[in-house]
């Protein structure tokens, strides 16, 4: 498998690429600001304002395109009633109009290698909504949109799916009592649900949850 993950330089993105290399996958590792370490396939780039060269790049450092994960992403708080256009606006093209633009340019590879798409989104803007967060949550829940109808457009050729995370590695440990499961996830439980729905072939539309169960609980 020949995969490209966009902001594949740390975190679950880091987590993500080394889940893919131990299924015996070659990964093309996208940042845009820091490079990651290591990493003999890089590809460096906006999303937003160069899809179709870092996909020409992965695809040609590759040698093919079977996998493409849209990991990278912005996030930050921000009251609705005093956020600016120019807000706004900068999360949507980071977090939508971005991988958006990406799944495009990568198209016509993965029609043509029957791969498939995984897209990271976020239990805010899927199953839940956060005060303060109002761009996050409609850049998260548009791309939400975007997973299943590029799943039913793009079939039966690519399969087009996502994982949507809880609290991940975080500090606030109050967020422990809302999980079922009483504990915070980490960036591996994340990349092992991305790479199972990059595997499974009969699997396509769907958004997995990987939130210990707090989407769940009132």
């Amino acid at each position: 498998m020949q995969a490209l993950v966009t902001g594949g330089a740390k975190r679950i993105g880091r987590a993500i690429v080394q889940e893919l290399k131990a299924r015996g996958a070659r990964v093309a590792v996208h940042y845009r600001r820091t490079p990651p370490e290591g990493e003999p396939i890089v590809v460096q780039g906006d999303q937003a304002k160069d899809p179709e060269r870092i996909v020409r790049e992965a695809v040609e450092k590759l040698g093919g395109l079977d996998l493409l994960v849209c990991n990278a992403a912005e996030f930050e708080k921000a009251p609705a009633a005093g956020l600016s256009a120019e807000r706004f606006d900068a999360m949507l093209a980071a977090n939508l109009t971005g991988p958006f633009r990406l799944m495009q340019a990568a198209y016509p590879h993965l029609k043509a290698a029957k791969g498939s798409i995984v897209t990271l989104l976020d239990v805010c803007g899927t199953s839940q909504v956060w005060k303060g967060y109002a761009h996050y949550a409609a850049s998260k829940a548009g791309l939400a949109t975007l997973t299943r109808l590029l799943a039913l457009e793009w079939a039966p050729e690519i399969r087009v799916n996502g994982v949507a995370p809880g609290a991940i590695e975080t500090e606030d440990e109050r967020l422990v009592k809302r999980i079922p499961l009483g504990r915070i996830g980490t960036s591996q439980d994340v990349a092992r649900a991305v790479v199972f729905l990059a595997f499974e072939p009969f699997i396509t539309g769907q958004i997995l949850a990987v939130d210990g169960g707090r989407s769940v609980n009132p």
